[in-house]
């Protein structure tokens, strides 16, 4: 009973540090912007993308109601754009940055959003 108790504890005291550990998918930005480009991707293409940018904008309700206030957004996307436009913007972005086609799918999202839609107006 004690070693259960102890593995118990051992959890809890590791649970914090684990919980820092973020799911990051494997797959490479070329792959995506492969699918993208086909007219049977076009939806779950898109999904993934408005899934980054809600994601994006969660994030900083979440820090807004956590008392940072000042936080940055990564982007800020216009609530008239639509997953069909941001995919143009997005897929532009890769085509002009062959050196993310090799990178995480979501890290060269995320980049090509945040160059796309600055918050501070400016494109």
């Amino acid at each position: 009973m004690k070693r259960l108790a102890l593995i118990a504890l051992g959890g809890v005291l590791l649970a914090p540090t684990l919980a820092h550990a973020q799911r990051i998918s494997p797959m490479q930005a070329g792959n995506f912007a492969r699918i993208c480009t086909r007219a049977a991707g076009a939806t779950v293409c898109d999904a993934y993308i408005t899934g980054v940018a809600d994601a994006v904008a969660l994030s900083k309700i979440n820090d807004r109601n956590e008392g940072d206030a000042s936080a940055p957004a990564g982007f800020c996307v216009p609530t008239s754009e639509n997953g069909a436009a941001m995919r143009v913007k997005v897929l532009a972005w890769l085509k002009a940055h062959s050196e993310a086609m090799s990178k995480p799918v979501g890290e060269s999202v995320f980049k090509a959003l945040h160059d796309s839609y600055p918050c501070s107006g400016a494109k």
